[in-house]
């Protein structure tokens, strides 16, 4: 599956638009009004929120509380910053999220990769755009909140004022790219 997302910066937050295979199937917004920004992913089927991802304080880490569309919770959090690794365990399944060279990151589910992202290099105004290719079976709504909350943590708050280019990472990291990958589709 494919995932796009589309990001309109606005004077107090975000608003994301989520297109999963070509159409519109998701929204989200970012609430900055609190000391911490929350970030909600709405389903076009529901005006309740399918997840909630509140930003937890660190000094230089990403640490996020996510609570699921069922009530549960878990945790999203910084293994290495230095190498752009990120650890979410859900029940029994352990997401590893890896920064690469550039502005790509893939998602490994129990050290299986599961999807991948690549941010494009020029914003022109509007906000950041994502490319998200997952398998077909995969958590994708999990999957577009890592991408959402890395987003937000990194984001540069101007407001859409400016035309901004992101040349990515070019330290170190945890992980190489897979190149050979290619994601899993149901028939």
């Amino acid at each position: 599956m494919v995932i796009d997302i589309n990001q309109k910066k606005i004077a107090f937050g975000d608003k994301y638009r989520i297109y999963v295979n070509g159409k519109l199937s998701h929204s989200a917004s970012t609430e900055l009004i609190s000391f911490l920004p929350k970030l909600y992913l709405f389903s076009n089927q529901s005006s309740r929120a399918r997840l909630i991802m509140r930003r937890r304080w660190s000094w230089f880490n990403t640490k996020y509380k996510v609570t699921l569309w069922d009530g549960d919770e878990i945790d999203f959090t910084t293994v290495s910053l230095w190498k752009s690794h990120y650890q979410c365990q859900d029940g029994a399944d352990l997401y590893d999220i890896y920064g690469h060279k550039g502005r790509k990151h893939s998602v490994y589910k129990n050290d299986v990769q599961v999807a991948w992202w690549d941010k494009e290099m020029v914003s022109w105004f509007e906000g950041d755009n994502y490319k998200i290719v997952a398998d077909d079976d995969s958590n994708y709504e999990l999957i577009i909140a890592f991408c959402l909350m890395l987003d937000n943590q990194n984001s540069s708050n101007d407001n859409g004022n400016t035309v901004t280019i992101d040349f990515g990472n070019i330290g170190p990291q945890a992980k190489e790219f897979n190149y050979e990958w290619r994601a899993k589709q149901l028939s």
